[in-house]
């Protein structure tokens, strides 16, 4: 299917000494200049981090050098950044007695990586010894200094959730879900991004896009509509047409993210680094990431209309107050045309009756945002709930049927 749960990239990095590093860029160069297959050219701190805490950024945009390492094909699938400094960040501690500022990222797209070209479905846990073993020989044969996966640690996550709204019959296009996603819920923890349009002169949030990142700026959650993305920015994409009808639900563990959840899968699984690596890959870590932000962003339940809401409220038979309560949710954000901005109209005990009221319309599948009269449609399911609903019928046939469907086929011909 073209919806999916699972990976989309991954950052890993090593750090180096400052001998390591022309060592390694040395290699790099040779390479390239030999097949011709590699470009490296230096990069702009104030352009690249915008991952980066803004007081190292500030820090060491003096003190530090950046060089990419970037293929001539666009579908290889990575990509090389180094960074070289005389002097460590605070959060890179001596190692063996050695000082190592310097380091070698790799940015992966396992999928396309792994040879199978493909920019839409999320990598799954199965192929993580392909993908381990398709970075070894490529790193190989640019230079032994850079060593295996295993020497390598996870510098960001991309989690991800591909729902195909056709192909899980929801009932509306990719825009419709996407202008319904764009009127979710904010966190407390998360501000939305803005960019600056010419034609209104202002900051304004993207069109086909709810980006929201934590002000730490741990983590990132960036909802889009995969079809247009890859058509503004990769129109001879491969996958396009199979990314017409995805909305793609993103989760950007970046690196004090990762390291925490790190650290807690050590304690638990020991300090194998290789086996802390595959865990954060597997099924389960990936589902568990993007359920629980997909749950907070945007909400649980299904969508109706303001009416069909409000009787699915009724037919609970609430106390009154409860039911009062949640109709004026209901209408308020119906009214504001979005959750966060119906909170922020909110305070005091005002804001924490609705923040009730949420998890309320949740814990009875009711999404609190409402389709639009002038649709036409009455009612569309969620989207992560449709896929999980799938993909457990497609089990169901699996171990029931396929088999013998597949020997009928065979006894028939």
């Amino acid at each position: 299917m073209h919806s999916s749960i699972g990976i989309h990239t991954v950052n890993i990095f090593k750090k180096m000494t400052w001998k390591e590093s022309f060592l390694v860029y040395d290699d790099f160069d040779k390479f390239g200049n030999e097949t011709e297959e590699l470009k490296i050219r230096p990069l702009d701190i104030n352009k690249i981090s915008s991952d980066a805490d803004e007081f190292i950024k500030r820090l060491y945009s003096g003190l530090s050098k950046y060089y990419r390492m970037e293929y001539v094909r666009k579908d290889k699938g990575l990509r090389w950044d180094m960074r070289r400094s005389k002097i460590s960040p605070a959060y890179i501690k001596k190692e063996n007695g050695e000082d190592k500022p310097c380091s070698i990222k790799a940015k992966i797209t396992p999928k396309v990586l792994n040879g199978e070209n493909d920019y839409v479905a999320a990598a799954t846990e199965d192929i993580f010894r392909d993908v381990e073993n398709s970075f070894n020989i490529e790193a190989e044969r640019i230079s032994p200094l850079l060593g295996n996966f295993d020497l390598f640690s996870y510098n960001r996550i991309d989690y991800c959730f591909n729902g195909d709204t056709q192909e899980l019959k929801v009932g509306c296009t990719a825009e419709q879900m996407m202008k319904l996603i764009k009127r979710a819920n904010i966190p407390s923890s998360f501000t939305e991004r803005a960019k600056y349009n010419k034609r209104s002169n202002r900051k304004k949030p993207e069109k086909h896009s709810f980006y929201l990142k934590t002000r730490g700026n741990s983590v990132v959650v960036n909802c889009y509509w995969k079809g247009t993305q890859l058509a503004e920015e990769y129109p001879d994409n491969p996958s396009l047409e199979d990314s017409r009808h995805v909305i793609r639900f993103e989760v950007q563990c970046k690196y004090p993210k990762v390291h925490l959840m790190s650290s807690n899968i050590e304690k638990r699984a020991g300090d194998s680094d290789l086996m802390i690596m595959k865990e954060m890959w597997s099924d389960k870590v990936c589902e568990d990431v993007v359920t629980k932000y997909f749950n907070k962003v945007v909400r649980k339940g299904d969508y109706f209309t303001l009416a069909g809401a409000r009787w699915m409220v009724e037919a609970y038979n609430f106390r009154q107050d409860k039911e009062e309560r949640l109709i004026y949710a209901l209408e308020l954000i119906n009214e504001c045309r979005g959750i966060a901005k119906a909170k922020s109209k909110l305070l005091g005990i005002d804001l924490q009756d609705f923040k009730r009221s949420l998890k309320d319309l949740d814990d009875i599948l009711v999404n609190p945002v409402t389709i639009p009269r002038e649709w036409g449609i009455d009612y569309i399911p969620n989207l992560l709930r449709a896929y999980f609903d799938k993909i457990m019928e497609e089990q169901v046939m699996t171990s029931r049927e396929y088999l013998f469907n597949r020997y009928l086929s065979e006894f028939l011909a």
